[in-house]
């Protein structure tokens, strides 16, 4: 089993105020470090690109912070055209089991009206939904 310290959840005073979590996320990444989402990676286990990517989110969205939590980067292209996708738990939302919203670097849509973005209700909606996604991906690309 991982030990915390090999877990980087922006320790550090950059996250949105009173911004928490979701314990099942935690859990998840602690207890489940073998957990195969291809080709969704988490990037708690790589702090110099979770920092990378929550500067760039931090840029690009300065009202709405998100906090990237896992990626998408499949070089064959398949499942995401070749550009980075991220996951991103909302800054903003302090209730301990935040919204999820997708950063995707190859949208062409550019100019979505904050209120009108999809996003999934918490992060165990976007794990039932990766799960779906990953098992699809998997069987796709053994065909």
């Amino acid at each position: 089993m991982k030990i915390m310290s090999d877990i980087f959840l922006y320790n550090t005073p950059i996250l949105p105020e009173g911004f928490i979590f979701p314990q099942t996320y935690i859990d998840t990444v602690i207890n489940s470090p073998d957990l195969n989402l291809e080709p969704w990676t988490f990037l708690c286990r790589d702090m110099a690109t979770s920092l990378s990517y929550y500067g760039s989110m931090l840029i690009k969205y300065p009202d709405h912070p998100l906090i990237p939590f896992a990626i998408v980067n499949d070089e064959t292209g398949y499942f995401n055209d070749g550009y980075v996708i991220l996951a991103c738990f909302y800054g903003n939302d302090k209730n301990g089991d935040p919204r999820v919203y997708y950063h995707d670097y190859g949208s062409r849509n550019k100019d979505i009206a904050w209120d009108k973005r999809y996003y999934l209700t918490n992060f165990t909606s976007w794990l039932e939904t990766t799960k779906e996604e990953s098992a699809q991906f998997k069987l796709d690309m053994m065909e």
